[in-house]
């Protein structure tokens, strides 16, 4: 039976994404454009999208990932192991799209996440 292992690797990674949020709470990539970073301005602006996140974040750890991800994904995701799946949350920046690791950090900002615009 695949459903605990899917709805637990599901829950890792977001928990990871959890963690992440709180991590950088008070600095957001996106609002960077929108005022300077380490300003009081890009504090708020930077907690209040993040807030929003961490809401969601923390309801997809509870819920079932066959709520809202296709056989395909659910597939893909038992592919690798559950600590594999809080680092892609929590650490998102250092993989790639197919799953492997990222070896080229150059540029790098660890603030950033899959929903941040490009």
């Amino acid at each position: 039976m695949k459903w605990p292992e899917e709805y637990w690797k599901h829950a890792a990674l977001n928990f990871g994404q959890v963690l992440h949020g709180l991590r950088h709470f008070f600095s957001h990539p996106d609002m960077d454009a929108m005022a300077q970073r380490g300003s009081l301005r890009h504090h708020a602006l930077s907690a209040g999208l993040r807030g929003k996140r961490l809401a969601n974040d923390l309801f997809f750890t509870v819920a079932p990932p066959h709520w809202h991800h296709s056989r395909e994904e659910l597939d893909f995701m038992t592919r690798f192991s559950t600590a594999h799946w809080f680092a892609a949350g929590y650490a998102a920046w250092s993989f790639t799209e197919d799953g492997g690791r990222e070896t080229d950090f150059t540029g790098l900002d660890r603030r950033w996440d899959p929903r941040c615009k490009e």
